[in-house]
């Protein structure tokens, strides 16, 4: 299989050469930026001369920054997803035709479902991000990279572009043993070829501990890892250190999101983010728009300096985080501490099974026409589904029958148009809340 393996490596590498070498450009600057100390002037005239290069695009290229050619970097103004889904046109480079570009599709860390748009350039830069990152965590280009997440529509890759790539989605909707068992048959089976590096979001690694535990499973003995990436919430030491002793790989906590990339990944302390600072410049607001000092908690506000599709300037994610300064392997590096992660619950089924919350954020997805949403589980068969949205009756339909789907025959779904999602004390938003069997929620996490 490591025949297969080198095979896949240099047929990749062959064929980005043939296409310009873009990939391995972007990932060797990639890698430049990392090596270098956070304090060194290259890194600041890097960023600088990527952004004046990004910022004569925008000024000239889109009806929304046209405005700002004056402006210094501060003075461009925050941004939102709220502000981007309503103004789509301003935000899109006319460079590009809009069927051309790359569709991504997220429902946001606030629950805001929302269509963000990235050129073959960008598309390629992340491809070098995830490349160098998960390298750091074990993984060799032409090795499998599994994904263990809720599939839909809009996150679904071919069979050829899986096979071409080396990748494996695992659908995992249910988080109860059944779901679980079945996704360890498919590690299993797919590590017969190799090693994996499973790439899952924190609460399905959570999910996968208990399961073992309860079953007294020490060891997966019969699942090669390679290496443990989790994303998307906080990925607390008592999951970390069970899954490291399941399946005897390290796990990594990443940063990222699909509108941008990856921002940031651990390296030395857990859930400390060392910043890709060749791609985003990151930095720390209050509510008001101004900089916090290092080590202060506010909004995360990441300025993407390569994507020129649909360019971001001080895009604020909706995460809450603080920026500090960390020594890593004799290196000063800015990372991302205090991040508060995505206040997120888990949620069960008209049968009493855990659901993966993300069962309902994936499937949100398809609703882009909805600002921001609550899904609060009542009771064993009760649901609530607070809405920010401007939604026709059919699509409200549409809606509670996806719901009704997901969450089994006798679902009770009542859904309120209200004109704001309420906030917590960090600023964030709980956009999946279980008030029936909260205590079960928490303690999968």
């Amino acid at each position: 299989m490591k025949t297969l393996e080198m095979m896949r490596r240099n047929a990749f590498w062959i064929l980005d050469s043939i296409k310009g070498r873009k990939v391995r450009k972007a990932y060797l600057t990639i890698r430049e930026i990392d090596r270098l100390d956070s304090e060194d002037s290259r890194i600041r005239r890097y960023q600088k001369k990527a952004f004046q290069k990004l910022k004569r695009h925008v000024c000239q290229t889109t009806d929304f920054y046209a405005a700002f050619s004056e402006c210094q970097f501060s003075e461009f103004p925050v941004i939102t997803k709220n502000d981007l889904k309503e103004n789509l046109a301003g935000f899109l480079s006319k460079v590009y035709k809009k069927e051309n570009l790359f569709q991504m599709a997220t429902s946001g860390s606030t629950g805001t479902p929302f269509i963000s748009y990235q050129d073959e350039e960008k598309k390629r830069r992340v491809n070098a991000e995830i490349i160098y990152y998960s390298e750091k965590a074990g993984y060799r280009l032409g090795q499998n990279l599994s994904y263990i997440r809720t599939i839909v529509k809009q996150n679904q890759k071919s069979w050829l572009r899986q096979f071409l790539q080396n990748q494996t989605l695992i659908h995992c909707e249910k988080l109860d043993d059944a779901g679980i068992e079945k996704m360890l048959r498919q590690l299993a089976e797919k590590s017969k070829q190799g090693p994996v590096t499973l790439l899952a979001y924190a609460s399905t690694y959570t999910a996968i501990k208990n399961y073992a535990q309860k079953k007294g499973i020490k060891r997966a003995d019969n699942i090669r890892i390679s290496g443990l990436i989790s994303g998307a919430e906080i990925l607390y030491d008592s999951t970390r250190e069970s899954v490291e002793k399941l399946f005897g790989a390290k796990a990594f906590s990443r940063y990222s999101n699909e509108e941008n990339g990856v921002l940031g990944q651990e390296e030395g302390k857990n859930n400390v983010f060392v910043i890709n600072e060749a791609d985003y410049i990151i930095e720390i607001l209050d509510e008001e728009g101004n900089p916090l000092p290092d080590g202060e908690t506010g909004r995360i506000v990441v300025t993407d300096l390569y994507n020129y599709g649909m360019p971001m300037i001080r895009y604020d994610t909706g995460d809450v985080g603080a920026i500090t300064t960390e020594k890593i392997h004799g290196r000063r590096k800015r990372v991302i501490s205090g991040f508060s992660g995505r206040k997120i619950d888990v949620i069960f089924d008209v049968e009493g099974r855990a659901l993966s919350p993300y069962a309902i954020v994936n499937n949100m997805w398809s609703f882009s026409d909805i600002r921001q949403f609550q899904f609060i589980q009542k009771g064993k068969k009760s649901y609530f589904l607070k809405l920010n949205a401007d939604i026709s009756e059919k699509r409200k339909q549409e809606l509670i029958t996806m719901l009704e789907k997901l969450l089994g025959e006798g679902a009770e779904i009542v859904l309120e148009e209200v004109k704001e999602i309420p906030v917590l004390a960090s600023g964030k938003r709980r956009y999946i809340v279980n008030e029936w069997r909260a205590e079960d929620a928490k303690s999968l996490y």
